[in-house]
């Protein structure tokens, strides 16, 4: 699997619609760039790590094997996953990280394609797979819209409140729409709008 350690600030983009709509211009990035840099084109997901805890970065762009099923399909993904890197036995964070760029009256619909990929991502990886151990992990799938303030999921007027409770409950993760995360410790991360 690869993977990337890193102990700063991160900056995740995913380049992937915005270069196969800006043909005519060249675009130095593809597909999903994780960096401890903006990369001053288009919005980023930030990571903010002000105590320098360690943490992963896989981007799953970079992992295709990871995402086939045993009968040869490819199952549907999330851009990253983000984990506190840990060298006890004790839990810690693990984030699921689904970007959707769009603008503010698209943003339902956006949002709602990346909480089934997120969804599947995430049971694939702990129940198909199994790469990961679940009991080590407090998990979130975090819905990012950069550069647009996200809809909030637990509003009933936009989003079917027993379809996203069927989601944690089949995952076992917390759902969170945010464009930035903080890093408290190796068992904390902060997701707020």
């Amino acid at each position: 699997m690869i993977s990337e350690r890193y102990e700063g600030k991160v900056f995740i983009a995913d380049f992937t619609d915005y270069d196969s709509n800006t043909k005519a211009m060249l675009v130095p990035y593809k597909g999903v760039v994780v960096g401890e840099e903006d990369n001053g084109i288009i919005p980023s997901f930030v990571i903010h790590n002000e105590n320098g805890y360690p943490f992963i970065v896989i981007n799953n762009e970079h992992n295709p094997a990871m995402f086939k099923r045993s009968d040869g399909s490819k199952v549907s993904q999330c851009e990253c996953m983000v984990f506190a890197e840990r060298n006890d036995n004790r839990k810690g964070w693990m984030c699921f990280l689904e970007l959707k760029y769009c603008e503010a009256k698209n943003r339902y619909a956006r949002m709602q394609e990346g909480i089934w990929q997120l969804k599947e991502t995430c049971n694939h990886i702990f129940r198909e797979k199994q790469v990961f151990d679940a009991s080590q992990f407090k998990k979130y799938l975090v819905i990012s819209t950069p550069g647009v303030k996200p809809l909030d999921p637990f509003d009933e007027f936009y989003f079917d409140q027993d379809y996203l409770l069927t989601v944690q409950e089949e995952t076992g993760a917390f759902l969170r729409a945010v464009n930035e995360a903080w890093i408290k410790t190796p068992a904390v991360i902060e997701l707020k709008a």
